[in-house]
C-alpha cells in the first residue's frame, strides 16, 4: 500500500462530497431529476436513506416530548411538537418503500432536519416551520 493512499481517499472524499453538492443543487432546482443525475437520485432515494431519514425524524420528535427537561440541543422542541403530526406523516411516506419518492423531497426533509438556522431550530423562523414541512411532504410525492 502506497504512502499516499490516506491522501488519494481524503481527496476523493472531498471529491464525491463537492460532486453530490453540486448535484443537490440541481435537484433542489428541478421538479424532474436530469437523468445526468441518476447516481445522486439513487443514493437519496434508496430504502437505506429513506429509512435513516424516518428514524432522524422519530429521534427529532422523542427529542420533543415535554417530559424532558430544557437541554443544550438546537431542536425548537416546542414547535416540533406542534408539527408533530406533519412529521409524522413524512417519517411514514419515507417508510413505505413501495411507492416511490422524489429526490427533491428527501433533500428538502434532508435540509430540514440538518439545517441549524432552518425553522426546526432557529426559534425565530418557527412560524416557517408548517409549511416547510408541508412542501417537503408534497415535494416527495413529486408536487412542485
Amino acid at each position: 500500500m502506497s504512502a499516499l493512499a490516506p491522501l488519494r481517499r481524503l481527496r476523493e472524499r472531498r471529491e464525491l462530497a463537492a460532486a453530490r453538492r453540486h448535484a443537490d443543487e440541481q435537484l433542489l432546482a428541478s421538479t424532474l431529476p436530469s437523468p445526468r443525475l441518476a447516481w445522486r437520485t439513487h443514493e437519496l432515494c434508496s430504502d437505506e436513506y429513506r429509512h435513516e431519514l424516518a428514524e432522524s425524524i422519530v429521534g427529532v420528535l422523542q427529542s420533543a416530548r415535554a417530559r424532558y427537561l430544557p437541554s443544550a440541543s438546537p431542536l425548537n422542541r416546542g414547535a416540533a411538537r406542534e408539527e408533530a403530526e406533519v412529521l409524522f406523516r413524512i417519517a411514514a411516506r419515507l417508510e413505505d418503500v413501495a411507492r416511490p419518492v422524489r429526490p427533491r423531497g428527501m433533500l428538502l426533509v434532508e435540509r430540514l432536519l440538518t439545517d441549524g438556522a432552518g425553522p426546526l431550530y432557529a426559534r425565530e423562523r418557527r412560524r416557517r416551520l408548517h409549511a416547510a414541512l408541508e412542501e417537503a411532504l408534497h415535494a416527495l410525492e413529486g408536487a412542485p
